[in-house]
C-alpha cells in the first residue's frame, strides 16, 4: 500500500487526468430509453416497460452519476448497456472504449444468465487488445471474489508446460501406493489444490514451487500430505504440477487463447488486475457509490513504481497540453519550410531518409515543451520521497521495485542494467548505421563509420565500383564475463540488452588502451537496407587458395549504441588507426 504522500502523486499522475467516463451496465438509462420516455409522456401513453433497476430506483444511479460531475471535477459521462455484446462474446463496443478516460464496466451483462461475466470478459479482452491503456472499475453486485477470480481466469491462457506421459504415470504410481496405506488420499490432494493454489503458480511461475518446499501458503495444505507420504522434494514437485493441471482442466471454457501481456494481480485484500494496457479496479453496488475512492484505493494497493508515475504523467500531459505544445514546436516556420522542401524535392532512399530525420526533429520539439512540466511533477515526487526516505534510501528502493541495493549482487546487477540503458536501445531504423551491433558467423561486431556516409542513395558515385553493395567499417567485439569487475569508465566497455540480459562487451581483446582493436570492411548488400527483423546480408573478404575471395554471410542487428556512445567509439578507431608508433623503448 502507498504511503499517503505517495498517494497523491498517484492520484495527479492516474485520476486527475480522468474527463471522461464511459458506464457500461444494463442497469443504466440509456438515451434512447430516457427519450422514449418522455415521448410516452407526452403522447399520454403508458411508459414503456422496462425492467432495469434506474427505472424502480432512480437515485442510486443519480448518486453515481453525480459523483462524476462534482464542480471540482464535471466529467463527461456516457452510458452503454451492453447491448451489442452478443452472447458469443462478440465485443463491438470494446473497440470505440479507448476513447473515454475510465470505464465503468458491470460484471453482470445479461440478466437472463445469473452470475455469467462472459460478456464483460470480452470487453475486457478487446480493451487489452488495444494499444490504448485503460482504467477500469468493475461495479457489481455479485460477490466480488467470484467476479475477481473469474476475470483473472478470463484473461489468463492454459499452461504452457504440460506433463509428459511418463510423468503422469509415474505420479499416479505415487498416489496409488499412497492410497494402499490411507484411503482417501487423492480427494485429500485435490482438496488442498484448488484454484486459490493454481492462480497463485500462475501468478509465480518461478518461485512457486520454493514456496511450496518451504512449506508456506497456500502450499501447507499439499506439503503435509507429502510429509506423511515421505515423498522427496522431486516427487512432490511432481505431483504438484499434476494437481495444478487436474485444476486447470474445468478451468479451461474459462480462459482466453493466451495470457494478456503482463498480467499481474492483487496479493492482498484489495483487489485489483493489471495487464499491460489495462488496470482494473472492482466495486460492490452495495457498499457505496463513490467508485472514484475505490480506484484510488486500488491504485494506491498496487503502488506503481516512481517511473511509471514519471511515464503516466507524461501521457497525461501530451494529451492536456499537447496542442499548446504542438503550437510552439511549429512557431519557426522558415525552418519548417526548408526541411519540407527537401522532403518534396528529394526521392527514393533519400525521401525516406529525410522524413525519418524530420519526424524526430518534429517530435523533439514537441516534447521539450511537455517534458518541463513532468519534470515539475517529478521534483515534487522525488523531494518527498527523500523526505520520507530519510538515510534508509535502500529501504525506499526496496518497497518500489523489490530489488534490495544494500546487497552487493543486487548493486552489481543495477550497475549493469545502468549502463545498458543509458548507452544502448534496441535497434531502430531501415538501413546499417553507426551503433548498430550485428553477428556475423556468431561473432559481435559494431558498425563505426559515419552515420552520413550510409544513407542508401548518398555517395552513389563514390561507391559506384561496388555495385549494389555499400562497404563500411566495423569493429569486433569482444565478450566478457559480467561478473567481472572492469573499470566501465575506460569507454572500453559496452553494455547490450540481449534476450532480456545485459551482456558484457570490450572494444579490443585486453581492455587496454593501448590494444588495438580488430576492424573489417564489410560490404552489405542492397546498400545496408534491412530485410524483415533488421535482418541483412554482407559479403566478407577472405583468403583463398590463391587470391581474395568474397563469402556472403547472413547478419542481424541485435543493438544499438545511442549515437554519442557510438561516436565516443569511432574516434577511438580513429585514433588506433592514426597512432605513430615511435620507436621509444
Amino acid at each position: 500500500m502507498a504511503n499517503e504522500h505517495y498517494s497523491e502523486f498517484i492520484a495527479e499522475a492516474f485520476v486527475k487526468p480522468i474527463r471522461s467516463v464511459l458506464i457500461v451496465d444494463d442497469d443504466y438509462p440509456t438515451l434512447d430509453e430516457i427519450l422514449d420516455q418522455e415521448i410516452a409522456k407526452k403522447g399520454d401513453g403508458e411508459p414503456p416497460a422496462t425492467n432495469k433497476t434506474w427505472y424502480r430506483n432512480p437515485e442510486r444511479i443519480k448518486r453515481v452519476i453525480d459523483g462524476f460531475r462534482k464542480p471540482e471535477r464535471p466529467l463527461l459521462v456516457d452510458i452503454h448497456d451492453g447491448a451489442n455484446v452478443d452472447a458469443k462474446g462478440d465485443a463491438k463496443v470494446a473497440s470505440h472504449l479507448h476513447q473515454s478516460d475510465l470505464l465503468v464496466l458491470d460484471y453482470e451483462l445479461d440478466k437472463s444468465r445469473r452470475g455469467d461475466g462472459g460478456r464483460a470478459i470480452e470487453i475486457l479482452r478487446g480493451l487489452i487488445a488495444n494499444d490504448h491503456f485503460n482504467l477500469v472499475v468493475v461495479h457489481t453486485s455479485e460477490e466480488l471474489d467470484k467476479a475477481y477470480r473469474e476475470i483473472i481466469l478470463g484473461l489468463l491462457g492454459p499452461t504452457e508446460a504440460v506433463l509428459t506421459d511418463e510423468e503422469r504415470a509415474m505420479v499416479d504410481q505415487l498416489i496409488a501406493d499412497r492410497e494402499d496405506a490411507e484411503e482417501g488420499i487423492l480427494d485429500a490432494l485435490h482438496e488442498a489444490v484448488t484454484v486459490d493454489q493454481y492462480l497463485h503458480s500462475r501468478l509465480h511461475p518461478e518461485t512457486y514451487q520454493r514456496t511450496m518446499g518451504k512449506k508456506e501458503q497456500p502450499y501447507a495444505a499439499f506439503a503435509a500430505l507429502a510429509d506423511e507420504a515421505n515423498w522427496n522434494n522431486d516427487r512432490r514437485k511432481l505431483v504438484l504440477r499434476r494437481l495444478l493441471s487436474d485444476t486447470e482442466m474445468p478451468l479451461q471454457p474459462l480462459l482466453n487463447d493466451a495470457s494478456a501481456a503482463g498480467l499481474k494481480w492483487s496479493k492482498s485484500a484489495i483487489k485489483w488486475v493489471k495487464a499491460e494496457s489495462v488496470f482494473i479496479a472492482f466495486s460492490n453496488k452495495s457498499d457505496h457509490d463513490d467508485l472514484f475512492a475505490d480506484l484510488q484505493t486500488a491504485l494506491e494497493a498496487w503502488n506503481p513504481a516512481p517511473s511509471r508515475l514519471f511515464m503516466a504523467k507524461l501521457r497525461a500531459e501530451m494529451d492536456e497540453y499537447g496542442v499548446v505544445a504542438q503550437t510552439e514546436a511549429l512557431e519557426r516556420e522558415h525552418a519548417l519550410a526548408h526541411w519540407y522542401a527537401r522532403l518534396l524535392r528529394s526521392e527514393g532512399d533519400e525521401r525516406r531518409w529525410l522524413i525519418a530525420e524530420s519526424v524526430e526533429r518534429h517530435s523533439d520539439q514537441l516534447l521539450s515543451t511537455i517534458l518541463r512540466r513532468v519534470e515539475t511533477f517529478a521534483s515534487g515526487l522525488v523531494d518527498a520521497e527523500a523526505e520520507a526516505a530519510g538515510e534508509d534510501v535502500d529501504a525506499r528502493c526496496k518497497q518500489h521495485f523489490s530489488v534490495d541495493l544494500s546487497k552487493d549482487q543486487s548493486k552489481k546487477k543495477a550497475k549493469r542494467e545502468h549502463n545498458a540503458f543509458v548507452s544502448s536501445k534496441p535497434p531502430e531504423g531501415w538501413h546499417i548505421t553507426t551503433g548498430h551491433v550485428f553477428t556475423v558467423d556468431g561473432e559481435y561486431w559494431i558498425c563505426l563509420s559515419p552515420a552520413c556516409d550510409l544513407v542508401p542513395g548518398q555517395g552513389d558515385a563514390k561507391n559506384a565500383e561496388f555495385g549494389d553493395r555499400l562497404p563500411f567499417m566495423a569493429v569486433k567485439l569482444h565478450p566478457v564475463a559480467v561478473e567481472v569487475d572492469h573499470d566501465a569508465s575506460t569507454n572500453l566497455y559496452l553494455f547490450l540488452t540481449l534476450e532480456n540480459e545485459v551482456k558484457k562487451f570490450c572494444f579490443n581483446s585486453q581492455g587496454k588502451d593501448s590494444t588495438a582493436p580488430i576492424w573489417r570492411t564489410f560490404y552489405a548488400e542492397r546498400r545496408g537496407r534491412f530485410d524483415k527483423d533488421f535482418k541483412f546480408k554482407v559479403s566478407v573478404l577472405g583468403a583463398g587458395s590463391t587470391r581474395l575471395v568474397a563469402t556472403v554471410h547472413s547478419s542481424q542487428v541485435v543493438a544499438q549504441l545511442r549515437y554519442e556512445y557510438a561516436l565516443n567509439l569511432l574516434q577511438k578507431l580513429g585514433v588506433s588507426m592514426t597512432r605513430i608508433g615511435l620507436d621509444f623503448v
